[in-house]
């Protein structure tokens, strides 16, 4: 039989891992948020996943709300470091960044993982407007070309990107390997 002490000692031995906790929250809101609906997500249904109590959810995320805004920051800090990446491995025709873009699109579109969090990033675009214009600026910054001006060329692989991008994600439609590398091969040749 445990005394309150002996309750309480254990509590202050439990080694505190913040950043661990921060993390597993955020990976078990995905979870349930791409499985079911971010309406679904509750500090209840994250505590019961994680093994965390409610007050130590809150303790890292005060609402849903802070818990959504740095989920969509992670999402979107992903997107941008690949997306760089990609456009540092491109050759000097895809400067505008939208067959980085396709690539980067096509790569991840098997990852699972990957797909879940942009689930849940896609829900938060087209449900609340403040995600959508931060979404925007994140598309002005890091896919248009600087000045703006995009060809046409550029404007359809773009296009092509995002219908991937929302048809996978959204769960639509599967394309085979062979469907991504032949897409990708057809807009690598600029008319």
């Amino acid at each position: 039989m445990f005394g309150i002490f002996d309750v309480m000692e254990n509590a202050y031995k439990r080694k505190k891992e913040p950043e661990v906790n921060r993390q597993l929250i955020i990976d078990a809101a995905t979870e349930i948020g791409a499985r079911e609906d971010w309406h679904q997500v509750t500090f209840k249904a994250i505590a019961d996943q994680t093994g965390l109590s409610k007050g130590g959810i809150i303790h890292h995320f005060r609402n849903k709300e802070e818990l959504l805004e740095e989920m969509m920051k992670q999402g979107l800090d992903e997107l941008t470091e690949s997306v760089r990446q990609y456009k540092l491995d491109s050759g000097p025709l895809e400067k505008d960044g939208s067959l980085a873009y396709l690539k980067f699109i096509v790569s991840k579109s098997d990852d699972e993982h990957y797909r879940k969090k942009m689930r849940i990033v896609l829900q938060a675009i087209m449900a609340y407007g403040h995600y959508k214009e931060m979404w925007d600026r994140w598309y002005q910054e890091n896919i248009l070309p600087p000045e703006g001006d995009i060809d046409v060329h550029g404007l359809i692989t773009m296009l092509v990107a995002d219908g991937i991008w929302y048809t996978e994600n959204l769960g639509y439609a599967v394309l085979t390997e062979k469907n991504k590398q032949d897409i990708i091969d057809y807009l690598k040749r600029k008319p």
